[in-house]
């Protein structure tokens, strides 16, 4: 819908060969493509290595047929994806020859076994049909859209490549010289992913142009056709990086995130977009300067501040609506409980007519979960499978129940006679009803989502009653330290690797925070009002009690007017004071390398930004397709490339009081 183009994706034939997934796979016309996993069988026995130093490569059976099960060519694969190699030769039932040793420990341990471990047959896939409608589609000017991964999964990092992309951009191209192919890296930046109506990011990235001398080396095949396939693999996997989020693991993810949350760009709020860029620009940051003690103490600080969180259930941008006294806080508690009464009986109708997709989805998409985790060997906590099922079953299972209501009101219409919509023709009821259900339905889940918004605001303040003013402040003062800390080093790091550091921060009339709507619809208008409404209230209960100065605090949070002026004084109390970090600047071809590139904008702008968006809060990384477009590509062009992203290369040499480069923000080609 973004690129206003159409997309064909290549589609794993295993999820083609399935009911309903090859249902929808079918109608949007999806290339299918046979995975070698999909194909595995558990071969008969077991096997293992007699003589690992000695002659590695071969495979010892004990109780397997090997001249029945397996042909030179396919490949034998270990449990949970530890090992596989290419079958060269099969010398009998219980003897065959592999191409290469399986080097990995986890491997070699099942492999020396004196019982043996068991195995999987892995068949030659001829993938001949798919390269043929992939440049079939190619050259007729069209967009292929491709999951490099092989696989969807819930990992906070990128899994490796699979080269199939690179051999049809360079198939193609080779075939076709005048095809003028690119491949657009596209990142799926995911905030709630498993649940419904939760936002992404969509992020394209800078178009790559396949090098003609790539081409050339692909055409005279053998060695240099693979060496051809690894650059531009290598290519394709830096564009990846610069529009996804990619860290080690899930805890260094959720300490990146905070540090950003703590970060105080600006007086304004951030769109998404902005978020996740800004996460991105952390994660750099953090790779090349997270050996400085500074660095290390900020992180120390900023995982005692989430487990401080974790204790008191509440989250970061609910921390400063605990600086009121009891007497507001037991004010607020009564009127939010009020009002979350109200928001409650407005979504009741829709709740309990869709009740049944909602323990259907939760039921089903668990199940399948638990199913894909005992199978897979790169995923997390199955979120991919849970958001696949829920998604695939409110598609067949919300039209089928609104069909039901439909017909058991037209029903209950001609049975009873209700009033003078007996009159009406059975089509009409039936229309009518359909609508009032898909009407009710929806406002169900605006105002439900609205409601749940009060339903998180209401513990702090309860934790403000049984603890008091007292208690909270500490925790409101160590975040605001905290996040004052952060924005000086932050800042301070900033202008020494980029001296235009601070002219490219956004304008505020480009930013968030302005009281433009993002829904336009007249159920998220009357949600808004209500909304509206309640804060207007909460300022009268404010005014009345008379707070002081801890209600201005809570003021400052809920006017966005007031957030920007009490942010405003912070930061000019914070820009006159001098700054506790101190670093030598880089050296003078550091700085030549990098004043060579567009300078670093932590913050791009909305109007210019790559990224279109729909609705959440917690960001988490997703899928990485990279469309690979021919000829004029709308998506290419429409994308409006950013152009502070890295190409990856060779790093640059810096200062000895500058720690070593790493993974990108001193990766310069």
């Amino acid at each position: 819908m973004h690129a206003m183009r159409r997309v064909y994706f290549l589609v794993a034939a295993a999820s083609m060969r399935r009911r309903f997934i090859g249902f929808y796979g079918r109608c949007m016309r999806g290339i299918a493509v046979e995975r070698q996993q999909d194909l595995a069988k558990a071969g008969t026995g077991r096997i293992r290595v007699d003589d690992r130093y000695g002659d590695p490569t071969l495979i010892t059976g004990i109780g397997t047929r090997f001249t029945a099960e397996i042909k030179v060519g396919m490949k034998v694969a270990l449990p949970k994806g530890v090992g596989e190699a290419k079958v060269t030769a099969v010398e009998s039932d219980t003897q065959l020859r592999v191409a290469k040793e399986m080097k990995e420990l986890a491997a070699i341990e099942l492999l020396a076994r004196a019982e043996g471990t068991s195995f999987k047959v892995v068949p030659h896939v001829d993938q001949d049909e798919m390269y043929h409608a992939v440049y079939q589609r190619l050259n007729n000017g069209e967009c292929v859209g491709i999951f490099p991964e092989g696989g969807s999964h819930d990992r906070t990092e990128m899994l490796p490549l699979k080269a199939g992309a690179t051999i049809m951009a360079l198939g193609a191209t080779a075939a076709n010289p005048e095809l003028g192919l690119k491949i657009v890296p596209t990142g799926l930046n995911y905030f709630h992913p498993s649940k419904f109506r939760s936002r992404a990011v969509i992020d394209f990235g800078q178009p790559i142009d396949v090098p003609p001398e790539l081409v050339e080396k692909y055409r005279k095949g053998g060695e240099a056709k693979r060496e051809a396939c690894d650059e531009l693999l290598r290519i394709v996997s830096e564009g990846l990086k610069q529009v996804t989020l990619n860290t080690p693991d899930y805890e260094t993810l959720k300490m990146v995130q905070a540090g950003r949350r703590l970060y105080q760009p600006t007086q304004h709020s951030l769109t998404m977009a902005q978020q996740v860029e800004l996460t991105r620009r952390f994660i750099k940051g953090y790779s090349v300067y997270r050996d400085l003690p500074e660095v290390k103490e900020l992180r120390d600080r900023i995982e005692d501040y989430n487990l401080q969180l974790r204790y008191y259930g509440i989250r970061d941008h609910q921390v400063d609506t605990m600086r009121i006294g009891r007497a507001e806080a037991g004010m607020l508690f009564v009127w939010r409980l009020l009002w979350l009464l109200i928001m409650g009986l407005v979504a009741l109708p829709g709740t309990v007519l869709n009740l049944p997709v909602f323990i259907v989805t939760g039921v089903v998409s668990k199940r399948k979960a638990r199913a894909a985790l005992a199978a897979s060997t790169v995923k997390v906590r199955a979120r991919d499978v849970v958001a696949t099922w829920k998604i695939l079953i409110a598609l067949g299972l919300v039209p089928l129940l609104y069909t039901t209501y439909s017909v058991l009101a037209v029903l209950l219409v001609r049975r009873y006679q209700l009033a003078d919509v007996a009159e009406w023709p059975s089509s009409r009821v039936y229309l009518w009803s359909w609508a009032l259900a898909a009407f009710m339905s929806y406002t169900a889940l605006v105002f439900g989502e609205q409601a749940v918004d009060i339903v998180k605001s209401v513990r702090p303040l309860f934790l403000t009653l049984i603890l008091g003013e007292e208690h909270t402040e500490l925790l409101a003062r160590q975040r605001e330290d905290l996040s004052d800390d952060i924005t000086d080093l932050v800042n301070e790091l900033g202008p020494k690797i980029y001296p235009e550091f601070a002219k490219t921060r956004v304008p505020a009339d480009l930013l968030l925070g302005d009281g433009k709507k993002t829904h336009d619809n007249i159920i998220n208008g009357s949600a808004d009002a209500f909304h509206r409404k309640m804060r207007e209230g909460e300022q009268a209960l404010r005014q009345r009690i008379g707070g002081g100065s801890s209600s201005s605090s809570l003021q400052r949070v809920d006017s966005s007017e007031d957030s920007s002026e009490g942010l405003s004084t912070r930061q000019q109390q914070r820009s006159r004071r001098p700054s506790k970090y101190s670093f030598s600047p880089p050296t003078p071809r550091t700085m030549e390398t990098l004043n060579s590139i567009s300078p670093m904008e932590f913050l791009t702008s909305s109007s210019t930004s790559s990224t279109s968006a729909g609705r959440a809060e917690k960001t988490s990384s997703g899928g990485v397709p990279a469309s690979v477009a021919a000829r004029s590509s709308a998506a290419a062009s429409s994308s409006n490339t950013d152009q502070q992203q890295f190409q990856g290369g060779t790093p640059a040499t810096t200062g000895p009081s500058t720690p070593e480069p790493q993974n990108g923000m001193f990766d310069f080609s």
